[in-house]
């Protein structure tokens, strides 16, 4: 009989071993230390530009002068890395990212419209893109919760021309060719959530907000000694997946 009792407290000792052991190995586990990975994603883009104008003259390019609009959406992919520092449920961090964001647009300068000469367009394209976040996050077990803020920086270029081409453009009685480039200089702020899909890999959704500033062009008309200018505000909302891997010990 003393046998069996001992043979059964050694089995209810190794299944509680057991139990205990792979109820470690399924916990949730922490959010701390560095990390890196991928993302790819979408972004809606708007460019608001004032008319062209000319300070010497005190003259607008299309003389009702009202500022306009275009949209200018693209894909973005590209690398981040970050660190967290946990303290309890609360996860603070920072993570940085670089990579492609290809905001590209054009539209018909409306106040050539209205005077009936629909032929100046303006254009902006971008790619290069980076931008640094602080992020705090709640842990809700295999899922972090985060909301973010920081810098970022968006490569761009910008052009407003008017070919004066026929048909089927009405044309006017000048042409214009006004360019720029810049690495556009901005702020950002967002949100996501982040789950663990294994011991070592999350998975994220990230939703963002991007007032990168503006972007200057400038150019003469083929109208000797007039020099136009103007300013571009370009915003974006951002959408996109991503893949990490962190390279902290798992469960720590």
């Amino acid at each position: 009989m003393a046998w069996r009792i001992g043979a059964v407290a050694a089995a209810v000792l190794c299944f509680g071993h057991v139990s205990a052991h792979d109820a470690r190995a399924d916990a949730p586990g922490r959010w701390d230390g560095p990390y890196a990975g991928v993302y790819a994603g979408y972004a809606f883009g708007r460019a608001e530009a004032t008319e062209p104008f000319d300070s010497n003259t005190g003259f607008f390019y299309n003389i009702t002068g009202r500022s306009y609009g275009l949209d200018a959406n693209g894909a973005l992919g590209g690398f981040t890395a970050g660190y967290n520092w946990q303290r309890g449920a609360w996860v603070a961090g920072i993570e940085g990212e670089i990579g492609y964001l290809g905001l590209d647009g054009k539209g018909i300068d409306p106040n050539g419209t209205a005077l009936g000469t629909p032929d100046t367009e303006t254009r902006f394209r971008s790619d290069f893109h980076a931008a640094l976040n602080a992020r705090l996050g709640a842990d809700v077990g295999r899922v972090l919760i985060y909301v973010k803020g920081g810098g970022t920086l968006l490569n761009a270029r910008a052009s407003t021309v008017d070919p004066c081409v026929q048909p089927p453009a009405t044309c006017g009685t000048t042409t214009l060719s006004m360019h720029g480039s810049k690495v556009m200089l901005g702020w950002t702020a967002g949100g996501g959530a982040e789950w663990r899909i294994g011991p070592r890999w999350t998975a994220k959704f990230d939703y963002s907000y991007f007032d990168f500033g503006s972007i200057e062009t400038s150019g003469p008309s083929s109208t000797a000694g007039e020099f136009y200018r103007q300013r571009i505000d370009v915003t974006a909302h951002t959408i996109k997946l991503g893949l990490n891997y962190r390279f902290t010990a798992p469960g720590r």
